[in-house]
């Protein structure tokens, strides 16, 4: 067996061990004890974070994280990886993110000098846009863990008149428009709500036993909730023929326009209840060329916006 067929295959086996000494190892892969310390230390030098008890007792750990062998992949693959990771970029909060910065400069100090100019190039012809957003979302990690290992928390969380506490046992996490969402069950109201992440100003953990719920991933909520309309507005706007074509344009409104044999057409869809707001805004900025129908909280935040544009001109 070559040294690096070994090395990749000592990997694997520490990868699988909680603790080890170096003599298991070195019964293990016919090597001498001598062989194996150097193996270890080369692959401590290439990252492997062990750490090592002398004594009765003692031996090797790997530190906290457990680190994955080599992954061979072609060039074409790795840049495709690559822009993957960079499809994140305009999401201003990610669970996880300190770890996907570090990942992506990893990949990238990887690749050769002209996969690196290739990158560059691309780099400024394609960009995952989302609406940039100056809220931060501090919780996602803890969100996201609470959901996978369905966990109830209590959080304090921002309405439009003050701080409420919920005990909530979330469903998962999903972006849109560049805010961050979780669908959970509120404990309070004994039904799913919709909580938006950034509004979520503390959380406790509790000791409170989990609920059976009817969704086990937060792609079946989302599927369930577009289809019922439930937590949502029935959103319906007409459209002149420039608004027709203005709404076409943008991209998270496009898919819900309906063009007439005139030209003139509509926008109708089912719009959760925290994302009506944005839509309005969306609506606002076609002007005369589009009228919103329903719902009527919709109307009555748009005659707002007006009453406050004319008084800023009177």
């Amino acid at each position: 067996m070559s040294k690096t067929t070994r090395l990749i295959e000592l990997l694997f086996y520490i990868n699988k061990r909680h603790k080890f000494t170096a003599r298991e190892l070195a019964q293990e892969f016919n090597v001498s004890y001598r062989t194996i310390l150097r193996d270890l230390d080369e692959l401590s030098g290439l990252g492997l974070p062990l750490y090592s008890e002398v004594g009765h007792g003692g031996g090797y750990y790997v530190i906290a994280e457990k680190m994955l062998p080599p992954l061979f992949l072609k060039e074409t693959e790795a840049i495709a990886l690559y822009f993957s990771f960079q499809s994140l970029e305009f999401v201003p909060t990610l669970p996880f993110k300190t770890e996907t910065d570090y990942a992506l400069e990893k990949l990238y100090q990887h690749f050769s000098q002209e996969a690196r100019k290739r990158i560059k190039k691309m780099n400024g012809r394609i960009a995952f846009w989302s609406p940039p957003r100056h809220k931060q979302a501090r919780y996602l990690d803890v969100l996201l863990e609470a959901a996978v290992e369905r966990t109830p928390i209590t959080i304090t969380y921002e309405k439009e008149d003050g701080l409420v506490e919920r005990m909530i046992q979330p469903i998962g996490l999903y972006s849109s428009h560049g805010f961050w969402y979780c669908p959970s069950y509120c404990f309070t109201r004994n039904a799913i709500r919709l909580f938006r992440a950034d509004r979520i100003k503390q959380v406790e953990r509790t000791r409170t036993e989990p609920v059976d719920l009817p969704f086990q991933t937060v792609q079946e909520w989302l599927l369930e909730a577009e289809e019922t309309g439930e937590e949502s507005f029935h959103f319906l706007v007409k459209l002149s023929r420039k608004g027709v074509r203005k709404a076409q344009s943008i991209v998270d409104v496009e898919r819900f326009v309906k063009v007439e044999e005139d030209g003139n057409g509509w926008i109708e869809a089912s719009v959760p209840e925290q994302e009506l707001p944005y839509f309005i805004q969306v609506i606002w900025t076609l002007g005369s060329e589009a009228v919103i129908k329903e719902p009527q909280v919709a109307i009555d935040r748009i005659k707002e916006k007006m009453q406050a544009m004319w008084t800023n001109y009177v």
